[in-house]
């Protein structure tokens, strides 16, 4: 979880929550915790279950920890605790020391994870769950910051009504809302509207009333439109009539009521209520009111009447921008794209946005004026600075090859002379051709701007080469990054090119030369991660294991105690993960676990992880139980991931749960081109239950598999096992 807020504000609410007599002076004693059992006698007839093993592991880490804590290791008795709790999640104890030692060290993040795990498994009164969801909503967690309130709500449920209790909901309902879970916000939304009307019930002041009226009465807005969507048109009724009473406005009284009537299926009482807003002259809600009308006249089965009903309404009020733009749609809905450009020209020119963009550009497109397009896409790079405003009809220009080629042309044209003032509309039309991997046009249009306006040469080399990159034209990026570097295109302090370009040279085999160009752009920026890693991912990539594990732990070395800068606790998960990896490519399995095991003490959620360590112990038979969570865990995250649901199927089968095990490893198999282990898996699921015909056939294509991916000894395993079979 990355909040937005300060760590000092995050550690002072946290600091509240651990210090708060709450947790620690209750006045009857606290029942027993997992930790605080003392260690049972071991009975070797008797063997530990997992789930015992666990607990001792656990108890053996929080004990560690403590030890170090005392000697002030404090780094290595976070990653203790850390790890206690991964094996005893309801251990407690191990939280109220983990988190405020995580704040101590300046790791806001971590704590963060660890205190809603707090929160989650502790009581705490409703107060401290209010302030703990008041953070994380701040910091955008609104999920979590939910649940929070709705645990707060429970606990207040039974006390006297309060100014708590409000706040609280309203809350719960802003936040439904924001979630889009509209039912539960209307719920909560009735308790404020009760508090609003009997202010001296609930113990709200004048200063605290007006407070949660919000500015002009805008909770009542809210409300009447959360009950809307949430199906409940009286509701919504009253608390817009309570709106109008503040800040009394016939037009939008009028308009909220045509919503309540259209929701109440009365069509006709919302158009007539429409009219009183259309008199009233009203331009103050946007596309809102069309809209509206829109629905209601389909409802009323007349919408051919849209179009003329807007036109009539136009002609009153020329100069209603939210009008003419949606009449504008409308037109170009309908096809009527010389109506449509008129009516969107006139709003572009007053108020352009990215609705008047995409529009225009689709009519420009349609209507086959090159020219104009042109215009329009150079305007919008010169003035955000890309044409991400297109949205999807960039999909639908470049699918119009006699439109893409008709805006290489123009922009050649107008770029013959490559002038200063026609940067825009060369790079413009460069990006297009980009999209549509028309690279000779591209580079046509590129040398041209350059010619333009060489200050752009960075940026401009960079797109290029990228755009080949990611297009698997590895040669000609290579010689865009080479170019933009000889010709010194940015400055000597940003390497961005160099880092692009030992990617590409990697890519086709020339590793010596891709570590030659990332070294380079490592020792321009050696306080960037995203430079250094860059290293080892090369000989990674090209297979060199052993200089690869020295490098990420370089990496690890170098960067590994930093956890403010941004990307870099990314890039030491990134480290740690393909140190795993290196280390089961030599069956050093032991180190593997432990390299995961600190991806997890860190990001105890990170499906990756979780799923490649359940894997693990799947594959040596140990700790199945605690596998088979952790890899239910990353098939949550990620239900269509392949090998998630490989070792999914695998623990089961270890499990001897055949009959689930082939269900996911059928799933896992259902793919274009499934790989050697998932068909291995799968054929040794079908032997177990006695199909051998379908596992001979799952492992005729395992060995097809391993032999096209160029693993031989793993292709004549297979080929053995066929011959026995």
């Amino acid at each position: 979880m990355r909040c937005s807020s300060s760590p000092a504000a995050a550690a002072a609410l946290v600091m509240a929550l651990w210090c708060a007599p709450v947790l620690f002076a209750d006045p009857t004693p606290p029942a027993k915790q997992p930790l605080d059992n003392p260690l049972e006698t071991f009975n070797p007839k008797q063997p530990r279950t997992e789930e015992e093993q666990d607990r001792l592991t656990a108890l053996a880490h929080f004990s560690a920890g403590h030890m170090l804590e005392q000697r002030q290791q404090l780094p290595e008795a976070l990653r203790e605790y850390e790890r206690a709790i991964r094996y005893d999640s309801n251990a407690t104890p191990v939280l109220r020391e983990l988190v405020p030692l995580a704040f101590s060290l300046d790791r806001p993040d971590e704590a963060l994870r660890y205190t809603v795990k707090f929160i989650e498994q502790s009581p705490i009164d409703a107060e401290l769950l209010q302030r703990a969801a008041e953070y994380l909503a701040e910091a955008g967690q609104w999920k979590e910051a939910l649940k929070l309130y709705k645990q707060a709500a429970q606990q207040m449920a039974k006390e006297k009504p309060s100014a708590q209790q409000v706040a609280v909901q309203m809350e719960i309902g802003r936040l439904s809302f924001l979630t889009e879970e509209y039912g539960d916000a209307a719920a909560a939304f009735k308790h404020v509207l009760q508090a609003l009307e009997d202010p001296e019930k609930f113990g709200l002041d004048a200063v605290a009333h007006k407070k949660l009226l919000g500015d002009g009465g805008a909770t009542y807005e809210l409300i009447g439109v959360t009950c809307l969507e949430a199906g409940q048109p009286e509701t919504a009724k009253e608390a817009f009539e309570h709106f109008d009473k503040i800040r009394p406005d016939p037009a939008t009284l009028a308009l909220n009521m045509a919503r309540v009537d259209l929701a109440s299926d009365k069509p006709q009482a919302a158009l007539a209520q429409l009219q009183k807003f259309f008199n009233a002259g009203a331009t103050d809600q946007e596309t809102s009111p069309y809209e509206v009308l829109a629905k209601v006249l389909k409802k009323l089965k007349q919408d051919d009447r849209l179009i003329p009903r807007l036109a009539a309404l136009h002609n009153e009020q020329p100069k209603n921008t939210p009008l003419t733009f949606f009449l504008g749609e409308q037109y170009r809905a309908a096809g009527q794209l010389e109506k449509a450009q008129d009516l969107l020209e006139a709003v572009h020119a007053e108020k352009a946005d990215e609705k008047t963009y995409a529009a225009l550009a689709d009519v420009y497109r349609r209507t086959q004026q090159p020219e104009e397009l042109l215009k329009l896409l150079a305007e919008m790079l010169e003035k955000d600075g890309s044409l991400g405003a297109l949205g999807d009809e960039v999909k639908k220009l470049i699918e119009d090859d006699k439109a893409v080629t008709a805006l290489i042309e123009a922009a050649q044209t107008q770029g013959a002379a490559a002038k200063e003032q026609d940067q825009y509309a060369l790079r413009a039309a460069g990006l297009i051709a980009a999209e549509a991997k028309r690279w000779k046009d591209v580079e046509t249009l590129f040398n041209l701007a350059l010619k333009a306006d060489p200050k752009t040469a960075g940026e401009l080399f960079l797109v290029w080469g990228l755009g080949l990159f990611m297009d698997d034209q590895y040669a000609e990026a290579q010689a865009v990054f080479q170019r933009g570097i000889d010709e010194k295109a940015l400055p000597d302090d940003k390497p961005d090119l160099y880092y692009y370009l030992a990617g590409v040279l990697e890519m086709q085999g020339k590793t010596d030369a891709a570590l030659a160009a990332a070294k380079v752009a490592a020792e321009k920026q050696p306080k960037n991660v995203s430079y250094a890693i860059r290293i080892p991912w090369i000989l990674y990539h090209a297979k060199r294991n052993e200089e690869a594990a020295k490098a990420y732990q370089d990496v690890l070395d170098k960067f590994d105690a930093d956890y403010t800068t941004d990307g870099v606790r990314d890039a030491c998960r990134e480290a740690r993960d393909a140190l795993s990896n290196l280390c089961t490519l030599k069956n050093a399995t032991p180190q593997a676990v432990e390299w995961l095991e600190q991806i997890l003490d860190e990001f105890p959620d990170d499906a990756g992880a979780n799923n490649d360590l359940g894997f693990l112990w799947a594959e040596q038979n140990q700790h199945l139980h605690r596998a088979l969570k952790m890899i239910q865990l990353a098939v949550a995250d990620e239900p269509d991931n392949y090998a998630y649901l490989d070792s999914l199927g695998w623990v089961l089968f270890r499990l001897e749960r055949n009959a689930e095990a082939l269900t996911q490893l059928q799933k896992a198999a259902d793919v274009k081109d499934p790989d050697g282990e998932v068909l291995d898996h799968l054929a040794q699921v079908y032997a177990k239950l006695g199909q051998t015909a379908e596992a001979k056939a799952a492992w005729t294509r395992a060995a097809k598999a391993f032999k096209k991916a160029g693993e031989e000894e793993k292709m004549k395993a297979i080929e053995k096992k066929l011959e026995q079979k």
